[in-house]
């Protein structure tokens, strides 16, 4: 990144971050609410029900502190990504959200795994080497802070 490009704010930098943290939300608070356990919709490793939960972990928490632990730095790096790398950042959620899915359901112990942590690894490690490879040093110390600070 040089001097001279610049970028642009709009309300999509916080909205999107911020849709993805209430439907996160919106989940637990219906399973609070409903007094019923979803965790079993989690990933499973190597069992091939347990593949759903690839796309369903991220939004499953086992309690309002694991909820809150993953909210500030989803919503900080999701908020940086899209900022900094608006027409890459569907495709480095989504993929990350599939791939980290994928290696936890291969590599994973036997026991059913949710939460966002792996999506926010993801997005700490993409912003780390992005701003390695761009030498946008700015990038590496926010990414290093919300690892630090999570």
């Amino acid at each position: 990144m040089n001097d001279t490009q610049h970028f642009k704010f709009t309300p999509s930098v916080w909205l999107v971050p911020s849709l993805l943290l209430g439907l996160m939300w919106l989940v637990w608070g219906v399973e609070h609410v409903c007094r019923i356990n979803l965790a079993e919709h989690g990933i499973n490793p190597r069992t091939f029900a347990g593949l759903q939960g690839v796309l369903f972990s991220p939004f499953l928490h086992a309690n309002v502190q694991h909820l809150a632990n993953n909210s500030i730095p989803l919503f900080v790096l999701g908020s940086a990504l899209i900022y900094f790398y608006r027409e890459l950042s569907l495709k480095v959620l989504v993929y990350g959200i599939l791939f980290s899915g994928l290696l936890t359901w291969v590599f994973g112990r036997n026991s059913f795994h949710i939460g966002a942590s792996s999506l926010v690894y993801v997005l700490v490690s993409f912003i780390f080497f992005k701003g390695l490879y761009t030498q946008y040093y700015r990038l590496i110390a926010l990414s290093l802070t919300v690892v630090l600070v999570y």
